[in-house]
C-alpha cells in the first residue's frame, strides 16, 4: 500500500496533521506552510496532545514507514544518477555498483509486478449469483 492510499484510510485530522508535519503535497500541489493552529481550526481539534497522543499509535509509525519508504525511492535514484555518472567515466566500483542497482530495482519490480496480478485477479470477481 502507498502513502497516499494509506492516508486515504486516515481520519481528516491526521491526515491533515501528518501533511503539515512532513511538509507533504496535496495532489501535487504546492504545501501551503500554515501554522499548527490553524490545522487545528479548521479541523477542530481542541490540543496538540491530541497529535501526540496520535504519533503513539501503530497507524502513525506505519504511515512514517510509508514515507520514509517513498523518500528511500527518491534518494535510491539520485544515487542511481550519481553512481551511473561516475560509471561513464570510467570508475570500476561505480560499474559494479550500477549493475547491482539495476539487478536489485528489476527484481522489485518483477515482484511488484507479480503483487499486481494477484490483486487484479482478484478485482475480477464479482458478487453476481447466477
Amino acid at each position: 500500500m502507498t502513502l497516499d492510499q494509506q492516508l486515504a484510510r486516515t481520519p481528516v485530522k491526521f491526515k491533515h496533521y501528518f501533511r503539515w508535519k512532513f511538509k507533504l503535497t496535496i495532489r501535487g500541489r504546492e504545501f501551503n506552510d500554515r501554522p499548527l493552529e490553524e490545522i487545528m481550526r479548521i479541523d477542530k481539534v481542541q490540543s496538540k496532545t491530541t497529535y501526540a497522543a496520535w504519533e503513539k499509535t501503530d497507524e502513525y509509525k506505519h504511515l512514517v514507514d510509508l514515507l520514509i519508504m517513498s523518500n528511500a525511492g527518491n534518494d535510491l535514484l539520485e544515487i542511481y544518477n550519481v553512481m551511473l555518472n561516475k560509471a561513464k567515466k570510467g570508475d570500476a566500483k561505480a560499474v559494479d555498483t550500477v549493475i547491482k542497482l539495476q539487478k536489485s530495482i528489476a527484481q522489485n519490480i518483477k515482484e511488484n509486478s507479480q503483487d499486481n496480478i494477484v490483486v487484479a485477479k482478484e478485482d475480477e470477481e464479482d458478487d453476481l449469483e447466477l
